[in-house]
């Protein structure tokens, strides 16, 4: 087990902070774990403190906004174009347009907690990513959205080492939601 999640905390978390600053028409945060995975992205953020998360794959901003629940974190999310995320201001958050990869800013020693959620969503990214990672000596633990979506993600989970997974879906999105131990001794 990667995290135990106590879900009564998780569903008592109020999440009313990122309705109010959301992109208008895009927020979510009402819906039920299970459903959607902002409560469980804020959750995750509260069990870290003083440290860095990156959002890779911002959209409208909507998981940012749930992983900076903790204030004493900050999220750094990043978004290959603008697709609305930017006019949120939040003070723990930093929007950045381009790919993470090609930031040689991050202070790679301070982030815990990484979210991937980017298209096309069919495995190829996230491996690249991970490969990234690997190379870069990078450990800490990777939050993945949407692993049950297709047949592309399930093989990408899939192909994880079952010991250092843990399906989360249960309390994240619909469409799969899982956290990985990685490049732990």
């Amino acid at each position: 087990m990667i995290i135990k999640i106590n879900k009564e905390d998780l569903m008592s978390l109020d999440m009313s902070y990122a309705s109010k600053l959301a992109f208008k028409g895009k927020e979510n945060f009402s819906k039920d774990p299970g459903v959607e995975a902002y409560r469980l992205y804020a959750y995750l953020g509260k069990q870290i403190n003083n440290k860095v998360i990156l959002d890779i794959g911002t959209r409208f901003g909507n998981s940012a906004l749930a992983l900076s629940k903790n204030g004493r974190n900050k999220v750094i999310s990043y978004n290959i174009i603008e697709e609305g995320a930017s006019v949120i201001e939040k003070k723990n958050i930093t929007w950045i347009l381009k790919d993470f990869r090609d930031d040689n800013t991050i202070e790679w020693n301070k982030v815990a907690l990484i979210l991937l959620d980017v298209d096309p969503h069919d495995g190829s990214k996230e491996r690249e990513m991970l490969d990234y990672l690997s190379e870069i000596d990078w450990s800490g633990k990777i939050v993945f959205d949407d692993i049950n979506l297709n047949n592309g993600m399930k093989k990408f989970w899939n192909s994880l080492p079952d010991e250092k997974k843990q399906d989360l879906s249960e309390v994240g999105h619909v469409s799969g939601t899982g956290i990985m131990e990685f490049n732990k001794k």
